[in-house]
């Protein structure tokens, strides 16, 4: 029993990515035993306008599942726990064509409401780019399409993403206004064909 347990222990710790004393969360890969808790989250956070393309009514288990699951099989699942509650994603893969190995884009980022605003998003993001930088040498592109009336369009500059485009009047958003998605693209500087 105690060798399991040590085992157990091993495999776990080896997920963890970063934590952060100050508000005492953890970063770390996802696993598929996080798809109750990730189901929370998306939906906690798809209910209030704006935040995700998805509406509430669009997050269902079978789409946590296949999100999850494609990630962490064919991509990268980083999850935010604080407290044992999953208080945060970023979540990316690859597409299912041949055409673009090199290119995590499909995915999302969130933060539970309760928590934006406190460098948790930043932090996320930052050991996401820093696992791919490492570990992921095959990936050159992580893309992100978001509304232009994010806020975040700010944040992910300042971690070395770069505006690649303008979709005009691609996202239905808030109060049923059309607005254009902003395509972003961070280029992994350890990238090897």
């Amino acid at each position: 029993m105690k060798i399991k347990y040590l085992a157990l222990l091993f495999i776990h710790s080896s997920l963890i990515l970063g934590t952060n004393q100050k508000l005492n969360y953890t970063i770390r890969k996802a696993t598929m035993l996080d798809q109750d808790n990730l189901f929370i989250l998306y939906k906690r956070t798809a209910a209030i306008e704006g935040f995700l393309a998805r509406s509430e009514d669009e997050i269902t288990h079978e789409y946590i599942h296949e999100l999850l699951y494609n990630s962490i099989h064919n991509g990268l699942a980083l999850i935010v726990e604080y407290n044992h509650m999953i208080i945060g994603s970023m979540i990316k893969y690859r597409f299912p064509f041949k055409a673009c190995p090199h290119v995590f884009t499909d995915g999302s980022i969130l933060i539970d409401p309760d928590f934006q605003r406190k460098g948790i998003g930043a932090d996320l993001i930052s050991t996401f780019l820093k696992e791919v930088e490492d570990n992921y040498p095959t990936i050159l592109r992580v893309e992100i399409i978001t509304r232009e009336s994010s806020p975040a369009i700010k944040l992910y500059e300042r971690l070395g993403f770069k505006k690649e485009g303008y979709f005009e009047k691609r996202i239905i958003g808030i109060n049923n206004q059309l607005e254009a998605g902003i395509p972003m693209v961070w280029l992994n500087p350890n990238f090897k064909q």
